[in-house]
C-alpha cells in the first residue's frame, strides 16, 4: 500500500503492481519479509511496521552474517535488501537499503568472507562427468540422474533452478536432439526467456527419461518416491544431492562439489577445448564477462605454450 495515493487509485495502482510481478517473485520476496520480521521480533521485539530504519538493518546484517549456526552468505543478505527495497518503494517511502553505511558494510562482509572461505567448489569438466555418467544404471533413478547431469552440463552449464524449471511443454524436437526454452533464467529478468540446445549425449539420456516415464507436459525433471512414483517437481536442494551422490560413486570427494559445478566446470572445459569464451557465454547465459572468464582461465591456463617451459 502506498499512503501518498488517493484511495480511489490504491486498489488499481495494487493490482497492477501485483500482476507485473511475477508468481514466484513475488512468494520469495514474501517469504523474505517474512522471516525478516520474525528475525525483529525475536532480537529487537519489533513489530511490522515500515520505513524500517538504517541500524536496524545494520543489526539485522551483522547478526545473520556472525551467527555460529549457518551464518548468512552475503549474497543472502542481498536478496533480503532487495525485497526490503521492493517493500518500501511499494509505499513510496525512501529505501533505507540505499544508505552509504548499509552499502560499505556489505562490501566490507564481502571481503571478509571471500578471506574465510577455505574450501572453493570445484567445476565437473568431463574427465569426472564421464565417471558419474558411468555410475547411472537402467532403473528409474539411474536414467533420471544421467539426463540430469547430461543436459546440466551440455545445455551451457544449468544452474539448478534452471533445471528444476524445466518445462516439458518448452522442448522443441530438431534433427540432432532438442530445444528448450529456459523461462525462469536469473539472467533473463526480462522474461523473454533463454533458448539452448541439447544434443549428442544429453539429447539421448532426455529421449530416454522422456520414453521411461511419459513426460510430456510440467516439469521436465522430477523427485522419486520410495515407492518409485514421480513427484510433480524436483527441488534445488535434491538435485545437488544427486549431484554429491554422483560424484561420490564416481569416486571423488562430495565436499568440493555441487550442482553449481556442472555450470563452471562446463565453462572450464570450455577452456581446456580452446573454445571462444563468446561462444560459450551465448550459451550459459552469462552477463558477467570477470565471472565467465574466472572459470575459463582455469582450464585455458592448461593449454599456456609456457607450461612446458
Amino acid at each position: 500500500m502506498n499512503p501518498t495515493l488517493p484511495p480511489e487509485l490504491q486498489t488499481s495502482y495494487d493490482q497492477i503492481i501485483q500482476a507485473g510481478t511475477a508468481k514466484n517473485t513475488r512468494l520469495s520476496y514474501q517469504s523474505d519479509m517474512k522471516l525478516f520480521w520474525s528475525w525483529a521480533q525475536d532480537k529487537l521485539n519489533l513489530t511490522e511496521h515500515y520505513p524500517i530504519t538504517v541500524e536496524t538493518l545494520i543489526q539485522f546484517i551483522i547478526d545473520r552474517t556472525t551467527a555460529i549456526d549457518k551464518p548468512f552468505k552475503v549474497s543472502t543478505i542481498r536478496r533480503y535488501m532487495a525485497s526490503i527495497s521492493v517493500m518500501h518503494q511499494e509505499r513510496g517511502l525512501p529505501s533505507p537499503t540505499l544508505d552509504q553505511s548499509i552499502k560499505l558494510l556489505l562490501r566490507r562482509t564481502q571481503h571478509a568472507q571471500a578471506n574465510q572461505t577455505t574450501c572453493k567448489k570445484q567445476g565437473i569438466t568431463a574427465d569426472l562427468l564421464q565417471k558419474m555418467i558411468a555410475t547411472c544404471d537402467d532403473s528409474l533413478r539411474g536414467v533420471r540422474d544421467k539426463a540430469i547431469i547430461l543436459v546440466g552440463f551440455a545445455s551451457g552449464g544449468r544452474r539448478r533452478s534452471e533445471l528444476c524449471g524445466m518445462q516439458a511443454e518448452d522442448l522443441i524436437k530438431v534433427d540432432e536432439g532438442y530445444l528448450i526454452t529456459l523461462r525462469s533464467n536469473k539472467t533473463d529478468q526480462g522474461g523473454s526467456g533463454l533458448q539452448v540446445p541439447i544434443l549428442g549425449d544429453a539429447a539421448i539420456a532426455l529421449k530416454a527419461w522422456l520414453v521411461m516415464t511419459g513426460i510430456r507436459r510440467g516439469r521436465l525433471f522430477r523427485s522419486i518416491t520410495a515407492r518409485g512414483q514421480l513427484n510433480e517437481s524436483i527441488s534445488g536442494k535434491s538435485i545437488n544431492q544427486i549431484i554429491k551422490k554422483r560424484v561420490a560413486l564416481a569416486g571423488a570427494n562430495p565436499k568440493l562439489y555441487a550442482a553449481h559445478s556442472l555450470r563452471s566446470g562446463f565453462i572450464t572445459e570450455a577452456g581446456r577445448q580452446g573454445i571462444h569464451l563468446g561462444e560459450v557465454m551465448q550459451l550459459s547465459g552469462h552477463k558477467s564477462l570477470e565471472i565467465a572468464s574466472g572459470y575459463y582461465r582455469k582450464g585455458e591456463i592448461l593449454k599456456n605454450p609456457a607450461n612446458r617451459l
